[in-house]
C-alpha cells in the first residue's frame, strides 16, 4: 500500500470513507480550500491539514460533529476563520504559523473542552482574558510567540489553568517570569528559554512537579539550589546547554 503522502486528496478522502476511518490526513495537498468531499465523513474526529495553502475553513466543519482533533499549522490564514467560534467539541486545535497579527482570539474562550492549544508563530501578541474558562488544558505552547508580560498580552487567568502540565513560552518578548505561573503547580514542563528574564523568581520551587524546565541566561547559585532540590526535576536547560542536576 503507498505512503498516505504519496496519494492525491481525493484517494486519501476515500480511504477514510471506506474504511470509516477516524483520522484523515490531508496535509502537503496544496489545498487552497478543504475539499466539499470531507463534508460527508460525519464519522472523522481528527482532520489534519497542515503545510497547505487555506485562507479560511468552510462553516460546514460544524457538521462534523464528532470532530475532536483540527490541525491548520502552517497555512495562509491571516484572519481567525468564523467557524472556529462554533467547533466547541475541539479537544486538540493547532493554528500554529499562520500569521495572525493583530487578529483577536476572543473565540478561545468558548472551546472549553481543549486539552490542548497549540499557536506556534501566530504573531498574535495578546490571549483573550477568557482563556482562564479552559480548565481542561493540559497542554498550551506559545512558542515563538510576540507575547509579553503586560496583563494585555498574557492575561492573569492564565493562572487559573491548573490543569496544565506543559506550558511552552520560549521565544517571547518575556522580561520577567508571569506570577500567574506560580498557581500552575501541576506543571510538569515549562518552557522560558530565549527571552529577556533576568531574575528568577525563588516561587519557583514551589512547582515541585516539574520534571524538565528550561530558562534564559545563567541562575544565581541560590536559585540553583532552589531548583536542584526539585523532587521531579530530570532536565534543566540553559542558553550555554543542559546543567548536571546530580
Amino acid at each position: 500500500m503507498r505512503e498516505i503522502d504519496e496519494l492525491t486528496p481525493e484517494a486519501r478522502i476515500e480511504v477514510a470513507r471506506v474504511a470509516r476511518s477516524p483520522r484523515l490526513d490531508l496535509s502537503r495537498c496544496g489545498l487552497h480550500e478543504v475539499p466539499d468531499a470531507v463534508r460527508h465523513l460525519t464519522h472523522l474526529e481528527s482532520l489534519d491539514l497542515k503545510f497547505n495553502n487555506l485562507e479560511d475553513l468552510p462553516g460546514w466543519l460544524t457538521e462534523l460533529d464528532r470532530l475532536v482533533e483540527l490541525n491548520v499549522q502552517a497555512n495562509a490564514v491571516e484572519q481567525v476563520p468564523d467557524v472556529l467560534d462554533s467547533l466547541t467539541r475541539l479537544r486538540l486545535l493547532d493554528l500554529s504559523e499562520n500569521n495572525l497579527e493583530g487578529e483577536p482570539l476572543d473565540f478561545l474562550g468558548r472551546l472549553t473542552n481543549l486539552r490542548e492549544l497549540i499557536l506556534i508563530d501566530t504573531r498574535s501578541d495578546r490571549l483573550p482574558e477568557s482563556i482562564g474558562n479552559l480548565a481542561r488544558l493540559t497542554n498550551l505552547d506559545l512558542y515563538l510567540g510576540w507575547f509579553h508580560c503586560s496583563p494585555e498580552s498574557l492575561p492573569d487567568t492564565l493562572g487559573r489553568l491548573t490543569g496544565l502540565t506543559r506550558l511552552e513560552l520560549s521565544r517571547n518578548g518575556l522580561t520577567t517570569v508571569p506570577e500567574w505561573i506560580r498557581h500552575l503547580t501541576n506543571l510538569r514542563v515549562l518552557g522560558l528559554w530565549m527571552n529577556d528574564i533576568s531574575e528568577i523568581p525563588a516561587w519557583i520551587g514551589e512547582l515541585t512537579e516539574l520534571t524538565e524546565l528550561s530558562l534564559p541566561g545563567e541562575p544565581d547559585d541560590e536559585i540553583l539550589a532552589v531548583l536542584r532540590g526539585l523532587p521531579h526535576l530530570r532536565k534543566l536547560s540553559l542558553d550555554d546547554g543542559d546543567v548536571d542536576l546530580g
